[in-house]
This record gives C-alpha cells, sequence and structure tokens, in this order.
C-alpha cells in the first residue's frame, strides 16, 4: 500500500513559497521563472516519492498516447512536470490577489456559464488537480451576482491557504476547508446551493478514510481509485452537476465547463447504491482533457497504488 497523499508533506515550506511569491512580485516572472529552475531541481532530487509518482504517470500517458509527450518518460521530463507545477502555484496566488479578467473559453461553453449564472439556480462542479483550479475565481469575477465556493482539504495545502489568507482578496470566492464530507457540511452546502451558489469539489482524490467511499475507474489504461464522494455530494443535494477544467494553454489559461449529469442518480448493485458509472465517466473525461496538457496534472503521489 502506498502512502496516503494527505499523509505526505506539502512540498515547500511556508517561507520558501512567501519568497517565491515575492520575487514575483517585485523582480517579475522571468526571475521567478529562473529562480524556480534551482527550487525545483532541489525538490526533484528529495522527494523520491513525488518524482517515482510523476515518471509512472509519464509513462502511462507515452503508453496510451505515444504523441501526446516528446521524448520518453525520463527524468528531464518529471522535471518539466514539477516545474510546471511550481509555476501553476504562482499562478493560484496570483489569481487569489488578482481574480482574472481575461481567460479563453469556447464560445459555446461561456453562453452556458452566463445563461447558468443569470438563472440563479445553485450547481455542482467538479474539478481536478488539472491545471489550476484558482482560475474558478475568473467565474464570480465575471458574473458580479454570482457566489462560487472552493472545497479544499486543508491537510495537504495548509502553506498554499496561508499565502491566500495573506493576500486576504476582495473577492466573493470562498474557500471551505474540509476534512470529509460529513452531513453536518452537506446540510452548509445545500443551504447554500439553494440560495444560487455555486460549488466547485476535485474528483480525484480519494479521502483519507477509505471505506466505502472509493470505487475503481479505468485511466489512462490502468485501474485507479476516485472518491464517491462528489456524487454522494450532488445527490444530497440535488442539483445539476457539472464538469470544470482550467488549465493554461499557449501561455493563457483555459477555463472549460460542460454538462455532467442534471441528476446523480446512483445505480444498485448487490443491494447497494453504487457511483460506478459516474466515476468512470468522470475518470474517461478527466483523462481526456489532461491528455491535451500532460503536464499540468498535478497528482505526485501513486495515483495507481501499485
Amino acid at each position: 500500500m502506498s502512502q496516503h497523499w494527505a499523509t505526505m508533506t506539502e512540498a515547500g515550506a511556508l517561507a520558501g513559497l512567501r519568497t517565491m511569491v515575492w520575487i514575483h512580485a517585485h523582480l517579475g516572472r522571468l526571475a521567478f521563472s529562473v529562480v524556480l529552475v534551482p527550487v525545483m531541481a532541489y525538490f526533484l532530487v528529495r522527494r523520491s516519492a513525488a518524482r517515482h509518482a510523476s515518471r509512472e504517470y509519464l509513462r502511462r500517458v507515452k503508453c496510451q498516447y505515444p504523441e501526446s509527450l516528446k521524448g520518453n518518460a525520463s527524468l528531464f521530463l518529471s522535471f518539466r512536470h514539477f516545474l510546471a507545477f511550481g509555476e501553476a502555484l504562482l499562478d493560484g496566488v496570483i489569481a487569489s490577489m488578482q481574480p482574472p479578467n481575461e481567460f479563453h473559453m469556447e464560445a459555446n461553453e461561456r453562453t452556458l456559464m452566463a445563461e447558468l449564472a443569470q438563472s440563479g439556480q445553485g450547481i455542482l462542479m467538479i474539478g481536478s488537480h488539472f491545471g489550476n483550479l484558482a482560475y474558478s475565481r475568473s467565474i464570480a469575477q465575471n458574473n458580479k451576482n454570482l457566489v462560487v465556493n472552493i472545497l479544499i482539504y486543508e491537510q495537504h495545502a495548509a502553506n498554499f491557504t496561508t499565502l491566500l489568507a495573506d493576500a486576504s482578496p476582495a473577492s466573493r470566492l470562498n474557500l471551505i476547508q474540509v476534512t470529509e464530507l460529513d452531513l453536518e457540511l452537506a446540510l452548509r452546502l445545500k443551504e447554500k446551493v439553494q440560495h444560487g451558489e455555486w460549488l466547485v469539489i476535485a474528483g480525484d482524490r480519494v479521502p483519507i478514510k477509505t471505506g466505502d467511499n472509493i470505487c475503481s475507474a479505468t485511466f489512462f489504461g490502468e485501474a485507479a481509485k476516485f472518491p464517491i464522494g462528489p456524487y454522494v455530494l450532488a445527490k444530497l443535494l440535488g442539483c445539476p452537476v457539472y464538469l470544470l477544467h482550467c488549465f493554461r494553454f499557449q501561455g493563457q489559461y483555459h477555463v472549460g465547463m460542460e454538462l455532467f449529469q442534471n441528476e446523480i442518480t446512483p445505480s444498485r448493485r448487490n443491494r447497494r447504491r453504487s457511483y460506478h458509472d459516474e466515476v468512470q465517466k468522470y475518470a474517461t473525461a478527466l483523462e481526456r482533457q489532461v491528455i491535451r496538457e500532460p503536464l499540468q496534472w498535478f497528482n505526485f503521489y501513486d495515483f495507481w497504488d501499485e
């Protein structure tokens, strides 16, 4: 059994993260990128589990989609993977301090988002650790009467959330820090949805207390574990579910939104409710997005649990 992602030490001391943000603020993006190289080289050497996970993930991508990556799943490619993660961390902080106004979005998706915002209907959006979910701030920024809440697991993002608190942005986007999805939290979230607010939750990390809260799905050709929490929550909320993608492409962030299901109705298998169909549907959709920019999927642990 591999080490659970939430028990792994968060990459980067708070002082180091603050220093990197300071470098960007005072010396610019180029200086930040130059300093990032030795920093990520250090983590590549010191974080053996993350390095191994990166190479295994890239190997699977290369095996399933040979044309998606240039070169083999080498140590250098993992280094580029680490660099992309460092850049994404900075972009997340910037997006929190200065909500982005400009981003690319397909015309039909932009229309869909505008219509949903105007309808006043609360929805659940399932995102991932592909790209940068912090750019979902752009949704609230471009729809002034809309409140967007992001559910985050604080165990593995304490330093990052502290940086966001330092920024103290005057924004209507809320970060809801959770340990697990219990009934009390579900009721709080249901109230928010009933008031027309939007919720964002990642669907690609299993909870600490797994039990019956996980389900296997084929992802890049092999079985991987995914949480069923987002779908259980969607059933309790009784609201439509959408998929959300925010990733960087050709120097610009792309925000994508698509309908997942109008209603979550798990099938009955072996006298139990099963969310296998929803989990596999999500895994397939996530793979379709990740393959567009493979170096921007940031799960540096043994996702397939070999």
